[in-house]
This record gives C-alpha cells, sequence and structure tokens, in this order.
C-alpha cells in the first residue's frame, strides 16, 4: 500500500472520529459549548448530565461506532488488519484532538472500547477466549462495581485482567497488539481521571496503622512461589526459610531486647506497626505460613494457597480500607468479597499452568476467604494458606 494511500485512510479515520456529536448537540439545543460545562468533557456522560438522555443516547451511539466505522471504511477501500486498526486508531486521535475544536475534544474512552469489545467477540468467535474466562470477567465487573461504585476503579481490576487472558489464550502476536494497544489506552485514561478526581484518601490507611510500602510489597512475594514452579521443593524451602529466617531473627532481637525493639518503633520508622511491638511481625507470620505451606502440601496446592495468601490479603486491605460500608464480624462484607475476587482471579490463571481441576481450586479460594473473614483467634496470615490448602487437599482426594 503506497504512503499516499496509507496517509489517506489515516486522514480519513481521524476526520471521523472528529466529529463530536457531544458538541453539536450542546450548541444546536442549548447553544452552548458543552465543554464549558459540567465537567468540561464532550463525551456521553457530561452530554447526559447537561443536555439529558436522548442526547447522551445519540452521542453514545456515534462515539461508541467512529472507530468500527473507520476501520470497516479502511477494510472496503483495500487496507489491511493492521492498517484497519490503525485507522481505528486514528478515529479515537480525531475525538481527542478535532481540529475545529482547537484540539480539545473528548477522552475517546467510548470509541477504544467499542473497538476492544469487537476484537474481544472476535476472538471469542474464532474459539480463543474460553467461556469460563469471560464468567470471570463478568463476576469481577459485578463484585468491583458493587464494591467501589466507580467505573475507574473497575477498569484498574478489569482491563489488565482482560490483558492477561488475551496473553495467555490468544495466539496471534499481531492479536495480541490490536487489543493491548486498546486496554493500555482506556487504562492510561482511568489513571488520569483518578489521578484528578483523587478519590482515594490514605488517612484511611494510616489510621489503621496499615503501612504503604510493606502492603505494596505484597505482591512481589509471590515470587517465591513461581520460584518454586521453576525448581523443586528443597530449593523453594531453602529461599523461603532463609528469608524467613532473616525476618525471625529481627523479631526475636526485638522481642528479646527493649532497647532494639525502641530503635525499630522510634527510630526506624515505617517498619513495623504499633501493634506488633510485644509480638511476631505479619512479615514473618507471613513467610512462616508459606514455608509451611510448601513444606506440607502438594507442590500445586501449595502454590496455588500461596497465591491466596499473597493477592487475597492485598486487595481485602485494599478495597476493604478504601470502600468497606458494611461491617461483618471484624471485616467488611466488600474487603471480604474483593479478597475471594482477587483468590478466584489468581486462581484461574496460576491454575492454566499447574493443570488444578477447576472444582478444587474454586473451593480454595472460598476457603481462603472464610477463613480470612472468620474472628478465628490467629493472625490470617498464618491461616489462610494452611487451611485452604487442607481444603483443597479434601476435595483433590474426593
Amino acid at each position: 500500500m503506497s504512503a499516499v494511500r496509507v496517509l489517506s485512510l489515516l486522514l480519513a479515520g481521524y476526520l471521523l472520529g472528529s466529529v463530536s456529536p457531544a458538541y453539536f448537540l450542546g450548541r444546536l439545543l442549548k447553544g452552548i459549548d458543552i465543554r464549558e460545562h459540567g465537567d468540561g468533557n464532550a463525551g456521553t456522560v457530561n452530554t447526559y448530565r447537561v443536555l439529558g438522555l436522548l442526547p447522551a443516547v445519540l452521542t453514545a451511539t456515534f462515539d461508541l461506532g467512529k472507530g468500527l466505522l473507520a476501520m470497516q471504511l479502511c477494510r472496503l477501500a483495500g487496507g489491511s488488519e493492521m492498517m484497519a486498526h490503525f485507522t481505528g486508531l486514528a478515529a479515537i486521535a480525531g475525538h481527542v484532538f478535532p481540529f475545529y475544536l482547537r484540539f480539545r475534544g473528548g477522552q475517546g474512552v467510548a470509541t477504544a472500547t467499542a473497538m476492544m469489545m469487537y476484537y474481544l467477540a472476535s476472538f471469542y468467535h474464532r474459539g480463543w477466549f474460553p467461556p469460563d474466562s469471560l464468567l470471570l470477567l463478568t463476576f469481577c465487573v459485578i463484585s468491583f462495581s458493587f464494591i467501589t461504585r466507580k467505573g475507574e476503579f473497575v477498569g484498574l481490576v478489569i482491563l489488565p485482567l482482560l490483558g492477561i487472558f488475551s496473553l495467555m489464550f490468544v495466539p496471534e502476536i499481531k492479536s495480541h497488539f490490536y487489543i493491548l494497544s486498546l486496554i493500555i489506552y482506556i487504562l492510561s485514561v482511568n489513571l488520569l481521571n483518578l489521578k484528578r478526581q483523587k478519590p482515594l484518601s490514605w488517612k484511611a490507611f494510616q489510621e489503621k496503622n496499615i503501612i504503604g510500602w510493606r502492603l505494596f510489597l505484597r505482591p512481589l512475594a509471590f515470587i517465591l512461589p513461581v520460584f518454586y514452579l521453576l525448581t523443586d521443593k528443597p530449593r523453594a524451602l531453602t529461599a523461603v526459610g532463609a528469608i524467613t529466617l532473616f525476618f525471625l531473627a529481627l523479631d526475636l532481637a526485638r522481642l528479646l531486647s527493649s532497647r532494639v525493639n525502641s530503635i525499630f518503633f522510634q527510630k526506624v520508622k515505617n517498619v513495623y506497626r504499633w501493634r506488633e511491638q510485644k509480638k511476631f511481625s505479619s512479615i514473618t507470620i507471613f513467610l512462616m505460613a508459606m514455608f509451611l505451606t510448601i513444606l506440607l502440601f502438594d507442590r500445586n496446592l501449595a502454590i496455588l494457597a500461596c497465591s491466596f495468601l499473597t493477592f487475597g490479603d492485598f486487595a481485602g486491605k485494599i478495597f476493604g480500607v478504601a470502600f468497606g460500608r458494611h461491617r461483618l464480624f471484624q471485616k467488611t462484607i466488600e474487603g471480604s468479597l474483593a479478597h475471594f475476587s482477587a483468590c478466584l482471579i489468581s486462581a484461574y490463571i496460576v491454575s492454566h499452568f499447574l493443570g488444578t481441576p477447576l472444582p478444587v481450586w474454586m473451593a480454595g479460594s472460598a476457603a481462603a476467604s472464610i477463613f480470612e473473614l472468620l474472628p478465628l483467634g490467629v493472625d490470617d496470615n498464618f491461616t489462610v494458606a494452611l487451611l485452604s490448602a487442607s481444603v483443597m487437599s479434601l476435595f483433590q482426594v474426593f
């Protein structure tokens, strides 16, 4: 395809995308520039707030369709699938940077989402996406919509998950590019919106004495089970045991010496929680549980149980503290639901590589979340992995 033809198709996509129904309907119906009202965005949501339902429906219909229309026009002109994709991206660029509005349009999320859904439907039609992956995505959309009540936070979970599934199941490299480019774009817009809105206050985490860097390092602990997957049990136990002994030695030094304890809590701040002054830290308990789980259970079950301990606890704390509204025992329904959702996600992905049967990892996910929720009187950093692995062992037998 010649350079002139390529540029012509890209320009056509841009011009089609630059047509802004929100702007024109605002001028036509109320004589206003919709970008000067509401949240200042020439998109569907702001159109609904400023102009009403019918203009919003018209805006949504056109904004959703113009990327797909640009792609189809490119195909009719003899363009390849790759060229059609870039023409669709040009339509997104036209929506965001319309030349006649001084390059200040909408965010292009609707256009990008429609293209992404087209690819998702195409992958499913080709048999690349298993039905259970779509069921899990649907469950997570419902779950995190209930938890957060905010679309951007739902996107922060669903979009990376959709990207992971694409890498897992879609065999073509170019198809990876098609959907991942859209996922990255929509995710970037979500992050920018959240940064601007600042919906999360870290004051709540500080009030609960949750140390930020420790919480966000938690997912990195899954490197240890992955190491186990790539090696064998003796090497995994040696690695986990050495790290556990290091933190255990720090705890023993603190607990046996008031002077050392004072140094940690007065001079070396943001390492331990205040409630850990007279007991073992959750870091040590977490590592001890991981060590015992690897020692006592089958490799596949141990790796799954460690994924529950790692990702379930992380999601439960983040969403429970930030969005918890309904108290249940000493936790919140929102936090426990996030814990269960994270366990399902991690189990589904990990079991893809391990071959663990669905009933086994489903039972483990449910057990991990129940044991995390119940006030058993024992640190859930210790119980979640060991007890969920025990439950999965029983299901594996029967």
